[in-house]
């Protein structure tokens, strides 16, 4: 339920993101079992460091709309660049060189 409306929250704002982002996309939404942290997860599919200046330097921006959810207290929101992706690819490289060495 929170992770929706953090989600609903931060969405929108993305398509403000500079164009040397590209597309940025949020792929998780985690929260701390103490409501203290929300960490969003996103993906950019140019720039990540363009995207992550963008959102840090909104940060006080969705900061403040957080602070207008159904919560006993507002929790600290993080942002980081999604490296799954990039994981599953480096694994696959690796699954298909070991294939051709056999």
């Amino acid at each position: 339920m929170l992770a929706s409306s953090v989600r609903a929250i931060v969405a929108p704002l993305l398509r403000e993101c500079p164009q040397e982002c590209g597309v940025v996309n949020i792929t998780r939404v985690d929260i701390s079992a103490d409501l203290s942290y929300v960490t969003v997860y996103v993906t950019a599919f140019k720039g990540s460091a363009a995207a992550m200046a963008y959102l840090e330097g909104r940060k006080k921006e969705f900061q403040k709309r957080l602070g207008g959810l159904q919560t006993h207290k507002t929790p600290q929101l993080r942002f980081r660049i999604d490296k799954t992706a990039e994981e599953g690819t480096r694994i696959d490289q690796l699954l298909e060189r070991a294939a051709k060495a056999e």
